[in-house]
């Protein structure tokens, strides 16, 4: 999803397109699920296609237009989203938000599993825009593209490079923190630990460190039985590890309360669409202990797998089980009951599945 930030960014004149995205994000903070969002940027979508029909010749019609489109990036509407960026981008080749169109673009196509258009997208924008602030982040997912392909180790060779050169910046840490997973997606946990114990070594920045202790606690697990359990689902079927022996399965911890959570829920879909029931199951447990919040989730995102919820949260038997202390908090098992991965999204969870599924 296109960051909120870019969405926003360009909003810093004075005029009527910026009137428009500073009602925006006034109502940012009334948005208190996905639906809400969604309708939210429709609103906002409209009052600048009715401004782009009003006034077309206007000195602000090319930044509503890029604005148009960027919303159609957050709500997910990706065809319509490449049609205006692409048309944004031949009009308005050298305008001083062509970098934001560019990215934006690299981001929808990389949304599409477009890898190799989203990756010469980031690529031509680290070429064109290279003292551009935005230009490690276009290193950063070209190399998450390659990971998508499975080519590790070109991506390796892609975030050593974005991290020597960009080591003066703070986000460059982010960099070595993808490397580790990249390493953690092969199963070289050995050099993924090494990388998260130099992030912990020399990092200056406390949330970094905490984030890659955290990641390191959990890659010792790796290759350990996962603890057992033996619960009700939200139906009072049973919820347990053992019923599902033989298959690969994940353990997703999540806070039903959270817009983080309809993220999550779509590339698990994705990832569940991808295997044969039989392949893979995937077990929810709501560590919010809003039952309402976790009713208004199922409803709205259609969750079909079995899902758990511990009116103790953080504190309840489960998430203290998995040392789900912090969200995000995902772990697949093989066929034979072992922790194999902790945290896989997106493809890299879909590739990781795949490779366990390969094993006899």
């Amino acid at each position: 999803m296109v960051s909120l930030a870019i969405f926003l960014a360009l909003a810093c004149q004075d005029g009527e397109v910026d009137r428009i995205m500073l009602r925006f994000k006034q109502r940012i903070p009334q948005a208190k699920d996905e639906a809400q969002w969604k309708r939210l940027l429709a609103a906002t979508r409209a009052e600048l296609e009715r401004f782009l029909k009003e006034k077309p010749k206007d000195k602000d019609a090319h930044r509503a237009a890029l604005h148009v489109a960027e919303s159609l990036l957050s709500e997910g509407a990706l065809e319509p989203a490449l049609e205006r960026l692409n048309a944004f981008l031949k009009d308005h080749p050298d305008s001083e938000h062509a970098p934001s169109a560019r990215f934006a673009k690299g981001e929808a196509l990389l949304q599409r599993e477009e890898d190799a258009a989203a990756r010469a997208a980031f690529e031509e924008f680290s070429r064109v825009h290279p003292k551009d602030d935005r230009a490690l982040f276009a290193r950063l997912y070209a190399a998450v593209t390659l990971q998508n392909e499975r080519r590790y180790d070109e991506a390796a060779e892609v975030l050593a490079a974005a991290r020597e050169t960009h080591k003066d910046r703070r986000e460059s840490w982010g960099a070595l923190m993808q490397l580790a997973v990249v390493r953690h997606a092969q199963e070289k946990n050995k050099e993924a630990r090494a990388t998260l114990e130099e992030v912990v070594r020399t990092c200056p920045d406390r949330e970094a460190v905490e984030l890659a202790r955290r990641h390191l606690s959990a890659y010792l697990k790796v290759g350990d039985p996962a603890p057992a359990f033996a619960e009700r689902d939200l139906k009072g079927g049973e919820f347990s590890l053992e019923k599902h022996r033989g298959k690969v399965v994940v353990v997703h911890f999540f806070d039903a309360g959270l817009m983080t959570a309809a993220t999550e829920a779509d590339f698990l879909k994705r990832a569940k669409g991808a295997f044969k029931p039989e392949e893979l199951q995937i077990l929810g447990v709501s560590v919010n202990p809003d039952a309402k919040d976790l009713s208004l989730f199922v409803a709205e995102m259609k969750v079909d797998w079995p899902l758990h919820l511990d009116p103790k949260g953080y504190d309840g038997k489960l998430a203290r089980l998995y040392d789900a202390r912090l969200l995000p908090s995902l772990t697949v098992i093989d066929r034979k009951g072992r922790i194999r991965f902790f945290n896989l999204a997106h493809r890299d969870l879909r590739n990781g599945i795949a490779k366990l599924l390969e094993e006899k």
